[in-house]
């Protein structure tokens, strides 16, 4: 083996086992987004794909693409829908406002997630704040995850603050869910 196949070789290994040793994959920049968490094996969350990574969704097996973000979002995809499912994958966008996100907007999402319970699930928004918090709380409330295994997949991305703190401890509140999230 020469010195250069030893050493593509050896970056192989080591990024495999840096992957593995994290329990999911980097967060900061993957082939499917910023900010990517693989949340469980069927849930995956992510900031904005470029056109090229969502053409190859069914290809990683993705049955499901969920944009959380409205369509006039800066870095957004021209005619994402059609892009997405002409390679496949079922797309429904359900544009939450960064301002003002509602409990209605979580409904919405939850009886989409509710309809694709063994489809691998791509949520995706700008930068992976939206979807992951909206993740969390599908998680929580729908799946019966404890709060604290749940927050790791969120906390890998960001702690909610603000507008978002308040969304998420009024959605758990009205589920009768007792849960705190850490300080930012």
């Amino acid at each position: 083996m020469d010195l250069r196949t030893t050493r593509l070789c050896s970056l192989t290994l080591l990024l495999a086992l840096a992957t593995t040793a994290c329990g999911q994959a980097p967060t900061a920049s993957t082939p499917i987004g910023v900010n990517y968490v693989a949340a469980t094996e069927r849930l995956h969350t992510a900031g904005q794909p470029d056109a090229a990574t969502l053409a190859t969704l069914a290809e990683q097996g993705f049955e499901l693409v969920v944009n959380l973000a409205p369509p006039t979002n800066q870095g957004a995809v021209a005619d994402e829908g059609k892009l997405v499912a002409e390679h496949g994958p079922t797309y429904v966008n359900i544009p939450v406002s960064w301002q003002q996100p509602t409990y209605e907007d979580f409904e919405l999402f939850s009886s989409v997630m509710n309809g694709a319970r063994d489809r691998k699930v791509l949520v995706h928004c700008q930068l992976n704040m939206r979807a992951s918090a909206f993740t969390f709380l599908y998680r929580v409330i729908h799946e019966g995850v404890p709060p604290e295994e749940a927050m790791k997949a969120l906390s890998a991305v960001w702690i909610p603050k603000d507008q978002w703190a308040t969304f998420t401890a009024d959605v758990l509140a009205r589920k009768n869910i007792d849960f705190e999230l850490p300080a930012p």
